[in-house]
């Protein structure tokens, strides 16, 4: 139903009119189905669980999150991005992937000060920023081709607008995870929620699936182009 609908709208109209008229639709289809147990956190917050766990210092070879990103790097090389824009890049640890690959121009932002602190510590050669996602004018004023967003979805209330903000045309990579967490404010229990609350933000999508766990643990990974 959502796909038919949504390319109705893209065949009857203007480009101009396109993302109103996508965000009328998401409004009207949404259900309350992707509410999590978990509450948006402040940066507090994760200033305080940035020193309690050495997994943000960890090299991210030694990461969790280390087969995911593989898979991030491996798409933006092939789609040949010149410039990545990283939306809560966190202590720099995909960053430091990502030079590692061979990217060259490199802007992430977050707004815990002891995270980017990190960041900068561990991949000066890039550039790192204390920023809200909500405020900041990097989405408009950094030339990007690019924009990574992982372990950041979920955590917010407002997400959409976040989405909104990025430039049309532009590629992004992105992961949303299955599982509860005291700062998730939702997570996914199929690909199909997450095509029906992120499609209207995107021109093309993809969603796929990857296993974290013997336990059933999964993120969903997001690659598509903006609306």
């Amino acid at each position: 139903m959502f796909g038919r609908l949504d390319r109705i709208i893209t065949e009857i109209t203007p480009p101009i009119l396109l993302r109103g008229a996508r965000k009328v639709l998401y409004a009207k289809t949404q259900k309350h189905i992707f509410s999590g147990s978990g509450s948006e956190k402040g940066n507090d917050w994760y200033d305080t669980s940035f020193d309690n766990s050495d997994h943000w210092r960890m090299h991210y070879t030694q990461s969790d999150y280390y087969f995911l990103w593989t898979v991030i790097a491996d798409h933006v090389l092939r789609a040949k991005t010149e410039s990545i824009l990283e939306i809560g890049c966190g202590s720099g640890q995909l960053a430091c992937l990502m030079r590692d690959k061979g990217i060259q121009t490199y802007h992430g932002f977050d707004f815990s000060s002891k995270r980017v602190e990190q960041a900068k510590r561990a991949c000066p050669e890039f550039t790192f920023s204390l920023q809200d996602a909500f405020r900041t004018d990097l989405f408009s004023e950094f030339d990007y081709d690019a924009v990574i967003c992982t372990e950041f979805l979920e955590h917010v209330e407002k997400d959409i607008e976040v989405l909104r903000r990025i430039r049309s045309g532009t590629n992004f990579y992105g992961t949303v995870p299955n599982f509860p967490f005291t700062s998730h404010v939702r997570y996914f229990k199929t690909v199909d929620e997450v095509v029906s609350r992120y499609r209207w933000c995107f021109s093309e999508l993809r969603v796929d699936t990857f296993l974290a766990n013997a336990n059933g643990k999964m993120f969903y990974m997001l690659e598509g182009m903006m609306a």
